[in-house]
């Protein structure tokens, strides 16, 4: 089994895993293959209690993650948030 933690791409900026609600859970939970709602649901299901969640999401944002849920959003939604941003920061200039 491989623990969540060992998913780490590099070390900047993910002084708030140490606080995660997933520190320490079967990383499958998180980083299921295509497909498995159930563990996409249990996953969003713990992201939405814990108290590092925005810094989670915007770890895997600026690390451009592109697998697994993290801060709450699937790789698909974090895309779609990114495109969102992306688009709003353009209409400001």
């Amino acid at each position: 089994m491989q623990l969540f933690s060992e998913w780490l791409l590099d070390d900047t900026d993910d002084k708030f895993m140490k606080h995660a609600a997933c520190q320490g859970l079967d990383s499958k939970i998180f980083f299921a293959e295509r497909g498995a709602n159930t563990f996409v649901k249990k996953a969003k299901s713990i992201c939405a209690k814990c108290t590092v969640r925005e810094d989670c999401l915007r770890y895997a944002m600026n690390n451009r993650i592109d697998f697994g849920v993290w801060g709450g959003l699937s790789a698909n939604e974090r895309i779609k948030r990114a495109r969102k941003e992306l688009k709003e920061r353009r209409n400001v200039r």
